[in-house]
């Protein structure tokens, strides 16, 4: 598979850095902490520091808040370089039960974030985005998740309606998430065996073109007078779901 996506990315947060400080997956070229912050006395966080082969840089409070305004950081960034995206699938021909998350026009970094840390906690195998129509990989979003992305699979292609029909060709079903007529319940719906679930923004929803890839449609019916879910809310009732679905038949 094609790693394309290797950057450099500042993280920030404890959940974060001791997630990847575990995995050894990326090149961790920095650490700044802030002194008598959070970071500071976390025992965890220090042990695995403590571990690499050079030492943090410490900074005052009003220093590190100088150099990292965004808040939010519990007083410590990290400078990490790897591969966060593949730009091509692996072979499921010989899986008998995956499921995969479509991301179709999901352009807000903190939904983006939230998505891949319900999907990851879900148990879902990996999240498919496009180059366009889509957030891209920030420190932002790998904040947000709070360290999920270390465990799922992210890839961003080119067309997804040309990834559809390969996982189609592999004997996946496409499920859209959208409120149509056609649409069924989203609890009607079987998402056991290979299974793909396409979600869009809440303003514009799935793109025509991808939807018409769709086998199936599922919809999440609302009672109040707000007409629709934020996505990352939808995402976690439809996931869950299908853990459900799986779990039941165990």
């Amino acid at each position: 598979m094609k790693k394309e996506q290797k950057t450099t990315l500042t993280i920030f947060g404890i959940n974060n850095v001791i997630s990847i400080l575990e995995s050894n997956e990326f090149d961790v070229t920095k650490i700044d902490i802030q002194r008598k912050g959070r970071a500071e006395k976390d025992n965890q966080l220090l042990y695995l520091i403590n571990k690499l082969s050079f030492q943090p840089k410490f900074f005052d409070k009003q220093g590190f808040l100088q150099k990292y305004p965004e808040g939010r950081t519990q007083g410590i960034a990290l400078i990490i370089s790897g591969d966060i995206a593949l730009s091509e699938l692996p072979d499921y021909s010989e899986k008998e039960s995956v499921c995969l998350l479509a991301l179709d026009q999901i352009e807000d970094p903190q939904n983006f974030g939230q998505i891949i840390r319900t999907a990851e906690c879900a148990g879902i195998d990996g999240i498919i985005f496009p180059k366009h129509h889509s957030a891209t990989i920030t420190g932002a979003v790998l904040q947000v998740s709070q360290g999920a992305f270390i465990n799922m699979p992210l890839y961003e292609v080119t067309n997804l309606k040309i990834e559809f029909q390969r996982l189609k060709d592999a004997g996946f079903w496409i499920i859209g998430l959208e409120n149509s007529i056609d649409a069924k319940p989203w609890y009607d719906v079987e998402y056991k065996g290979k299974t793909v679930i396409v979600v869009g923004s809440e303003g514009k929803g799935i793109r025509e073109k991808v939807l018409e890839s769709c086998d199936f449609k599922a919809t999440i019916p609302m009672q109040g007078k707000t007409n629709s879910l934020n996505v990352s809310a939808a995402v976690s009732a439809i996931v869950f779901e299908r853990l459900r679905q799986i779990q039941e038949k165990n």
